[in-house]
C-alpha cells in the first residue's frame, strides 16, 4: 500500500514538473517573439480572450499590436502552477499569468507587475 502511494506521488510530481517546464517555456518564448519583432509567433500562444482583448483595445492586428507592448522580461526567477492557471515571475519585473485551455498553456496576462495596497496586479496585455 505504502509503494502505491509513493508511485501515485512521485506521477502526480511528473505532471506537475512537465507543466512548469511548459509555461516556463510558454512564456519565455512569448518575451523572445515580441523582442524580435515576431507578432505572429507572439500571438500563437496568448489565449483566445487576451488575443480578443489585444486586437480591441489597439483596433490592430494581434500581430500588430503586440509588437508595440513595453515589456520588461528576463530570465525566469519563479513559476508556479495551481490546477488550471498558472504564473511565471521574470527577474526583470514581469509576471506572466497562464491558464491550461484545449489548445494547451496559453498566456492569459503578460507584462504584470504590482500594483500599491494589495491591489490586482497591473497589467500591459490583459483580457
Amino acid at each position: 500500500m505504502v509503494a502505491l502511494v509513493v508511485l501515485a506521488l512521485a506521477l502526480c510530481a511528473c505532471g506537475r514538473s512537465g507543466d512548469r517546464r511548459i509555461v516556463r517555456s510558454v512564456a519565455t518564448d512569448f518575451y523572445a517573439a515580441v523582442d524580435q519583432h515576431d507578432g505572429a509567433r507572439a500571438c500563437s500562444v496568448l489565449s483566445a480572450d487576451t488575443r480578443k482583448a489585444l486586437e480591441e483595445q489597439e483596433s490592430k492586428s494581434c500581430a500588430e499590436a503586440v509588437e508595440d507592448l513595453d515589456l520588461t522580461g528576463g530570465s525566469v526567477g519563479k513559476v508556479s502552477v495551481y490546477s488550471t492557471n498558472a504564473a511565471v515571475e521574470l527577474r526583470g519585473g514581469d509576471t506572466v499569468f497562464l491558464q491550461d485551455t484545449k489548445e494547451g498553456w496559453r498566456i492569459a496576462a503578460a507584462g504584470c507587475r504590482p500594483s500599491a495596497h494589495e491591489e490586482p496586479a497591473d497589467c500591459d496585455l490583459e483580457a
